[in-house]
C-alpha cells in the first residue's frame, strides 16, 4: 500500500510540473528556457512507472489549449515539436498527436521539417498505421510541392493494411494526372476534411477549402475580365457587368461570406482585406 502511495504521489507530482511548466499565461522566453531543463519524454515515461498512457492524455490537452492560446495571440509556437516529442514518447500509439501534430507544425509554426521528423517517428512506432504516411504525402504534395515524394508516401499508405481508396486514390491520380493544380488542391483538403473525425484537423481542412475556393473563383473572374476587356476595348467597372453583359451567368459565392469586386482590372475579395 505503501508503494502504491508513494507512486501515485510521483505520478501526480509530475503532472502538476508539467501543467506548470507549458503553462501558456507564461511569455514564449519563459517557456523556452524552463522546458530547455524538463524531462524528456523517456525519462517522464520512465518516471511514470507504467502509468504513461494517462500522462499522455495529460499532455495532450495541455498542448491543445498552449495551441489555442498562442493562435489566438501571438501565433508562436516554439515549443509545439518539443511538447508533440514528449507526447508520442510516452504513448507511441496515439495517432492525432503525429497526424494532427504534423499539420500544425507545417501550417501554424511553418516548421515542416519538425512535421516530418515526428512523421517518421510515427512511421517508426506505427509500422500498419495507414494515417501517418498519408499525411507525409498529404505535406509534401500540399504545402512542399514535392510531388514525387508526395506520390511514394500515398503509395506506401495505400499499402498499409486496412488502408481506405483515399491513399490509393491518391497515388493513381499523382501518377496519371496533372500535379500541383488549385482544384487538385481543393479535392485533396476535401478528402482530409471528409475523412478526418477530428475537430481541430476538419478546422484546418476547412480553412484551406476556403481559401483555395476563393483563388480558384478569383482566377475565373479574371479570365472574364480579360475577355470582356478584349471585346469591350475596355475592363468592367463593376464585378456585376460581367452578369449583365452576359460573360458568366452568376457571380460565385464567396467562400468566406463577402464580396469579390474589381480594383484596377483584376478581381478581388473584400475578405483580403480583413486578414
Amino acid at each position: 500500500m505503501i508503494k502504491k502511495i508513494i507512486i501515485a504521489s510521483l505520478i501526480l507530482a509530475v503532472i502538476v510540473n508539467l501543467a506548470y511548466r507549458i503553462d501558456i499565461k507564461k511569455t514564449p522566453h519563459e517557456l523556452i528556457g524552463e522546458l530547455m531543463y524538463f524531462p524528456s519524454g523517456y525519462a517522464l515515461r520512465t518516471l511514470s512507472v507504467g502509468y504513461h498512457t494517462p500522462l499522455a492524455d495529460v499532455v495532450w490537452l495541455r498542448f491543445i489549449q498552449y495551441y489555442g492560446e498562442h493562435r489566438l495571440t501571438d501565433a508562436r509556437f516554439e515549443l509545439m515539436y518539443h511538447i508533440l516529442d514528449i507526447l508520442t514518447t510516452l504513448d507511441p500509439k496515439f495517432l492525432y498527436s503525429y497526424t494532427l501534430g504534423a499539420l500544425m507544425l507545417t501550417h501554424d509554426a511553418q516548421r515542416p521539417d519538425q512535421a516530418e521528423a515526428l512523421l517518421k517517428k510515427g512511421m517508426y512506432s506505427n509500422p500498419d498505421e495507414w494515417r501517418i504516411p498519408f499525411t507525409y504525402g498529404f505535406i509534401n504534395y500540399i504545402f512542399l510541392k514535392e510531388y514525387r515524394v508526395a506520390q511514394t508516401y500515398f503509395r506506401v499508405a495505400s499499402a498499409k493494411p486496412g488502408a481506405p481508396d483515399m491513399p490509393k486514390r491518391w497515388y493513381a491520380f499523382i501518377t496519371y494526372f496533372k500535379l500541383g493544380d488549385l482544384r487538385t488542391a481543393l479535392a485533396l483538403w476535401t478528402d482530409l476534411y471528409n475523412s478526418s473525425k477530428n475537430p481541430e484537423e476538419r478546422e484546418i481542412a476547412l480553412v484551406y477549402m476556403k481559401n483555395i475556393r476563393m483563388r480558384i473563383d478569383i482566377q475565373f473572374l479574371n479570365e472574364k475580365i480579360e475577355a470582356f476587356t478584349a471585346r469591350m476595348g475596355r475592363p468592367p467597372d463593376t464585378i456585376r457587368e460581367l452578369v449583365t453583359s452576359g460573360f458568366v451567368r452568376e457571380i460565385p459565392e464567396e467562400p468566406h461570406g463577402a464580396n469579390y469586386y474589381i480594383r484596377n482590372g483584376k478581381a478581388r475579395s473584400t475578405w483580403e482585406r480583413r486578414k
